[in-house]
């Protein structure tokens, strides 16, 4: 059964950028799968196995991603007993750029932007002597 896609309509932009992080991270490990599955098969094959025949390994060191965006500054007021604003917090929405989201959602503080990040791979940190 397929997944079924869930539509965003406004997310923090530190859930977004997760999101496709997780991504990147899924594909890196199903292509990790693949390469130990086709050495499992080489190994395990009696002619192949003659051959000293290795598994490709697929590494993505870098991902650059670009994202159009309608962006949302919303900040959040929290109000003391005393009926004074004490804390502040402004945040970063973000929802996709489309018709839908801009025919649906009213934003007050409005922007668009193209959102660009780099999710770079490196190597794992060494691991303590004992």
């Amino acid at each position: 059964m397929p997944e079924e896609i869930e539509e965003v309509l406004v997310r923090p932009l530190g859930d977004v950028l997760a999101k496709v992080g997780e991504g990147v991270a899924q594909a890196q490990r199903a292509m990790d799968l693949n390469a130990i599955a086709t050495q499992t098969l080489i190994d395990n094959d009696p002619v192949l196995s003659e051959y000293g025949l290795k598994a490709t390994w697929y590494h993505m060191p870098e991902v650059t991603l670009e994202l159009k965006m309608s962006l949302q500054l919303k900040r959040q007021t929290v109000i003391d007993q005393s009926g004074r604003p004490r804390i502040s917090k402004l945040s970063v929405l973000v929802a996709p750029y489309n018709a839908k989201v801009q025919n649906t959602l009213a934003f007050d503080v409005q922007g668009t932007s193209t959102v660009k990040a780099r999710i770079v791979s490196i190597p794992p940190p060494p691991r303590p002597e004992g």
